[in-house]
């Protein structure tokens, strides 16, 4: 699947980085042990971690709001999905639980700090644009009925916008029927390539544990 950057992300936000992983062959468990097991070890890191900071003092959440202020979308009113996941362990509400792909997405996406997309890859039709929302552009979210897209940092397929960093759309969403996904990771310039490895590698380890059947590839591309 190709995947292009805008002209204006280019110039934006140059040096953003695209951490995907790519899966074939899973399949989705409702009951899986291994998410239960990792939302506990997640709730002891986040308290521990944020026991004596805010969110905001740490560098990879900085990172991720800088990233956003510079395509003028402002990360305290639309704050980014893995911030949000971290803000609601701190307050001891924990995590929605969807299903094994979903939960495990966004546990890797809380404990590395980095907002993911996680999309349903055979509903995605053509090709990639890592672009900026245009005026009046909107889609159907999943929580929301109407994500409006105008000044975001989104991505768009042949049929119009399917997701941002801060809410995926319904059109491609992961359903009981999914068995390919795609997982992707938007990590600011500031961010290590060492840093987006280990959270690939995480996410990977653990689909894997939970679908020994499933094959993977992953990839790293870089706005310039």
């Amino acid at each position: 699947m190709r995947i292009k950057f805008s002209p204006l992300i280019q110039k934006k936000i140059s040096g953003l980085k695209l951490g995907i992983l790519a899966g074939k062959n899973l399949s989705i468990n409702n009951q899986s042990d291994l998410v239960c097991q990792q939302l506990n070890d997640l709730t002891i890191f986040i308290k521990k971690k944020f026991t004596d900071q805010p969110p905001s003092k740490d560098p990879i959440i900085s990172a991720v709001r800088r990233m956003y202020r510079r395509i003028g979308w402002e990360p305290t009113q639309y704050r980014p999905s893995s911030e949000a996941m971290i803000r609601r362990f701190i307050k001891e509400k924990g995590l929605y639980r969807i299903n094994n792909l979903v939960d495990l997405g966004n546990i890797v996406s809380t404990r590395f700090h980095l907002p993911m997309g996680l999309y349903d890859s055979d509903k995605i039709i053509g090709s990639i644009l890592v672009d900026v929302g245009k005026e009046d552009e909107e889609y159907a979210g999943i929580s929301k009925d109407i994500i409006h897209a105008t000044g975001k940092l989104v991505l768009r397929d042949d049929c119009g916008v399917f997701g941002n960093p801060t809410a995926d759309s319904l059109r491609t969403s992961i359903q009981e029927n999914t068995t390919n996904i795609l997982a992707l990771f938007f990590t600011p310039p500031e961010v290590t390539d060492f840093w987006l490895e280990q959270t690939l590698n995480f996410l990977q380890n653990l689909y894997g544990h939970d679908c020994p059947q499933a094959t993977f590839n992953r990839v790293v591309t870089v706005s310039v």
